[in-house]
């Protein structure tokens, strides 16, 4: 099917050069842009357009289409107060809010005929109860228009200008957290009803229909991080399913860099057609494969290596697998994250995988092995803030010791020093607070987490840090740490800013890559590799892309 919507006052001028179009003049919320009302011919355009792209679906051999009345579309803006506020024909009351919707639904369908499908993508809730669609609008509006007799499903969405945090949220939504709204319509109307919001487990997907309160749901990143799910789930094989983080990496689209959607948990989603991951050829001569270090990247490499028929030993210092992601997966509502270790583990030792822990290798016991080839995937170390003095005595740790559990037993004050803007930062701050610490979150940039845009998760984060009393300092730049306190100044101004009476400093810096193993092994003549954060600390996506490719080569 084909996915038709016209974005209206959520779209951009800059690709045409021409004023948005919207039901009225109301200030689009991202770029403060203000749109064009529509007139009548302006209207009576967009309808046809909408005909028009049917016929192209239908012409390409599609089955059907589907109307955008959710995030990002027209229709929405002309069915919401929030964003309707005409006085004719098209707005005012809901009849007339309808107007617009019901014209476009009928061309479609007097174009398709009954023979194609046609259904509509509808905003459950806008979370704008003082003027938006609510959930009991949303059935109203849902029974009206399934009244009419001409669409043949309704897809139930959530958000809308003020929450497109709301329409794909990353990790601090629990999954399925929009099937309230599915089922509410589904109560309302006959026709099949499909729910969506973080439904990324099968068992959770298989529920919701046997309760009831769907007919059918989609699970668009699921699918994305492993497209033979359906398989996996029908032929019995749920462990092998490769697991969806929500983690909102990698896979969002319309960026000003204008990635390829891809995912952080499998490299080859987008990349399906490259050479690397077009086929998996078996070794000619298997060889004896060490891997050192079992994180991702360690587990990636061992996992594609076992798969060309290597003999693969995998070395880990810890007694757990995981790597630093069971450091991350320890903060708040992040425990997704672990389960792309454990998907790898699983892998590793279904394939005989051979696993030692607890062992700290040295290049020395390495060469004694005499292998083959080695991995080295040993990830990354604690780095600090460059140009910053810090007390002999000061109460500094890093956010591994934090997540680790290394703090005092009784809470104080702490002071969170974060260069990154990242999920990291976040993590730790919210780590300290549920444990009865108060928090200030200081940084030099504009904002604070001002990478968190990529993910979606910024106003999620600036929600939770006002609920729980996080103090954000932005334009601060650090220039010591003391024994009790930090000495900053504004990032303008220069003025001095003290920040007296610390018990806890956390240096959230870049790490910096742990390759004194993988040098002694390239000066002893091995054949060696190495992959994720001992090349360069940076994200899960890179070190299980890294990890893949090593497997491969080796």
């Amino acid at each position: 099917m084909a996915h038709l919507t016209h974005s209206g006052m959520q779209g951009s001028s800059h690709y045409s050069q021409l004023p948005l179009w919207a039901p009225s003049p109301v200030p689009e919320v991202n770029s403060r842009e203000l749109p064009q009302a529509m007139d009548a011919d302006d209207i009576a355009a967009v309808i046809q357009g909408f005909r028009q792209a049917a016929r192209y679906a239908r012409d390409g051999g599609l089955d059907g289409v589907e109307l955008n009345a959710g995030q990002d579309s027209l229709i929405r803006q002309f069915l919401s107060p929030l964003t309707n506020q005409r006085g004719d024909d098209y707005g005012g009351s809901l009849e007339n809010r309808l107007r617009f919707a019901r014209q476009i639904i009928e061309n479609v369908r007097d174009e398709l005929g009954r023979d194609a499908i046609v259904g509509l993508r509808l905003a459950g809730d806008e979370y704008a109860p003082w003027a938006g669609i609510k959930p009991e609008d949303a059935a109203e509006i849902a029974r009206c228009l399934a009244r009419d007799g001409l669409l043949d499903f309704i897809s139930v969405t959530s958000g809308s200008i003020y929450t497109g945090h709301l329409t794909r949220p990353g990790l601090y939504q629990p999954p399925g957290f929009a099937v309230h709204l599915a089922a509410g319509i589904k109560a309302a109307v006959a026709l099949p009803v499909f729910a969506q919001g973080s439904i990324v487990d099968p068992e959770m997907a298989a529920a919701l229909l046997a309760d009831g309160k769907a007919d059918a749901v989609e699970m668009t990143r699921a699918l994305i991080a492993d497209p033979d799910l359906p398989h996996k789930w029908r032929e019995g094989r749920a462990a092998d399913i490769r697991p969806c983080l929500l983690a909102n990496q990698d896979n969002l689209i319309g960026l000003v860099q204008n990635p390829r959607l891809s995912c952080a948990n499998n490299p080859a989603a987008g990349y399906e057609h490259e050479a690397e991951f077009a086929t998996l050829k078996r070794a000619r001569t298997p060889h004896r494969v060490l891997v050192v270090g079992g994180g991702p990247a360690g587990l990636e490499a061992a996992r594609v290596a076992a798969l060309r028929g290597h003999d693969v030993t995998l070395y880990e210092r810890e007694s757990q697998l995981g790597g630093a992601i069971r450091l991350a997966a320890a903060a708040p509502a992040r425990e997704r994250l672990a389960l792309a270790v454990d998907w790898l583990e699983r892998q590793v030792r279904a394939l005989e995988v051979t696993i030692r822990t607890e062992m700290d290798m040295t290049a020395e016991q390495i060469g004694q092995e005499s292998p083959d080839a080695v991995i080295v995937a040993v990830g990354g170390l604690p780095g600090q803030q460059a140009g910053v003095r810090f007390h002999p005595n000061a109460p500094l740790i890093n956010p591994r010791q934090v997540m680790g559990g290394e703090v005092p037993a009784m809470p104080g004050r702490a002071v969170v020093l974060d260069t990154l803007g990242d999920p990291v930062g976040m993590a730790v701050t919210e780590w300290l607070v549920e444990r009865g610490w108060q928090v200030e979150v200081v940084t030099s940039d504009m904002f604070v987490g001002q990478r968190l845009t990529a993910s979606l998760e910024l106003t999620a984060w600036n929600q939770r840090a006002a609920a729980r009393g996080i103090v954000f300092r932005p334009q601060f730049d650090t220039l010591e740490v003391t024994e009790h306190g930090v000495i900053g100044a504004d990032h303008f101004d220069h003025r001095e800013i003290r920040l007296d009476g610390i018990d806890l400093v956390v240096d959230v810096s870049p790490e910096v890559p742990d390759e004194t193993l993988y040098f002694a092994l390239k000066a002893s003549g091995l054949r060696v590799f190495r992959a994720g954060d001992c090349v360069a600390p940076r994200y899960l996506s890179h070190a299980i892309l890294e990890g893949y490719r090593a497997g491969r080569e080796v």
